[in-house]
């Protein structure tokens, strides 16, 4: 602000006195404002790039080195190779590190991964300022594994949220979700915060012989349920592709008193290389702290569940194996129903996040979830 008003003063001078000495005086400003022009131009010009920016050309390099040295890219048998940051520079696809960013401690590497024939680079930072992290390894760090309070817990091979309000906040594609767990294969798998009321509907409404009416048929792998799982993916969730991964899906049925929920039921029959799905009803009850809850006959699977604040009823991917029609949802209690395919619920749907996705920021909290990159 000082300088402003000096330099307001000195015009104002200027318009006081002759013509001439006003010439002289513009001539003179003009001089200031190209000379300041100038060094905002070459200070801008020798600015250093953003940490993120410093990735992306890390793995434009190593695309570049793969296509010259192929036999370094991974196999099905070795899905991961490491390019150090060294190489990159000894081979001459970058400059040294301090040359794009102020921190002169940085040392880096690329992973490529190798997946369905594809690759995919990943590059990683080290700084004294910066670290490039992965979300899933931002989640074991943040929620200290626990025993007996709400929040993330190891079981059954996995990482699993339970609790009446873990801090499992993710902001994705404009809306929030919840994070269930990550499953064996390093997925982080989501499931939506708030229903969406336009998705509401039923599980099937095939014909059913045992039934002898259109109650529908529970096989999760034949239902209009899944077929509806893929045209939601399509419409709304497709563009995100890159950050998002196929997933298998436990689609077995259950009866109302099986107590084993280690998975071993619901994924005795496997759906592969899912896009979008129901939640099978074994992760719900594990999301609960109540000890009485141990099967789909138990009221308590609502206490000290976050999975079971939901407004409305919301479908399972999980068939009752008591007879061919019927189908688990939550209703609005957060209790476990058993009811005919051919009722109505929301489609509370599932997402999974590839294992590599990266953590941009948020502690998980509602207020400031976590975002990935």
């Amino acid at each position: 602000m000082e300088f402003i008003d000096k330099l307001n003063e000195l015009t104002n001078f200027f318009k006081e006195k002759k013509p001439r000495l006003l010439f002289i005086g513009e001539f003179l400003l003009f001089l200031f404002v190209i000379s300041l022009v100038i060094i905002i131009v070459i200070n801008f010009i020798n600015s250093k790039m953003s940490y993120d920016k410093l990735e992306e050309k890390l793995v434009n390099a190593t695309q570049e080195y793969s296509k010259d040295y192929p036999n370094n890219l991974p196999t099905q048998e070795n899905p991961t190779t490491v390019i150090d940051a060294k190489t990159l520079i000894e081979q001459k696809y970058i400059k040294k590190l301090e040359k794009y960013v102020k921190d002169s401690s940085c040392t880096a590497n690329v992973n490529i991964y190798y997946n369905n024939s594809e690759y995919k680079y990943q590059a990683f930072l080290k700084c004294n300022t910066y670290q490039t992290t992965q979300l899933a390894d931002t989640l074991k760090k943040n929620n200290q594994l626990s025993s007996f309070n709400e929040g993330l817990y190891e079981m059954n091979n996995e990482f699993v949220y339970r609790g009446q309000d873990p801090k499992n906040y993710l902001s994705f594609a404009n809306e929030l979700w919840r994070i269930v767990k990550i499953n064996t294969n390093g997925q982080i798998i989501l499931i939506q915060n708030d229903l969406v009321s336009e998705y509401y509907g039923n599980w099937d409404d095939r014909y059913n012989t045992e039934a002898g009416l259109q109650k529908g048929i529970n096989t999760y792998s034949l239902s209009r349920a899944l077929s509806t799982m893929e045209n939601i993916y399509k419409e709304k969730y497709s563009k995100y592709e890159e950050l998002l991964t196929p997933f298998n899906v436990c689609a077995e049925k259950r009866n109302t008193m099986d107590f084993i929920n280690d998975g071993s039921i619901e994924c005795a029959n496997m759906l592969n290389n899912q896009k979008m799905s129901l939640l099978p009803l074994y992760d719900y009850i594990n999301a609960s702290l109540d000890n009485l809850c141990i099967s789909a006959s138990n009221k308590e699977c609502e206490n000290y569940n976050y999975l079971a604040t939901a407004k409305d009823k919301w479908w399972t991917a999980t068939g009752n194996k008591a007879n061919t029609y019927e189908v688990y949802y939550i209703d609005s209690y957060g209790q476990i129903i058993s009811d005919e395919a051919d009722a109505s619920a929301t489609y509370r749907y599932v997402l999974a996040l590839d294992s590599h996705v990266l953590y941009e920021s948020g502690d998980g909290s509602q207020s400031n979830p976590y975002k990935v990159r």
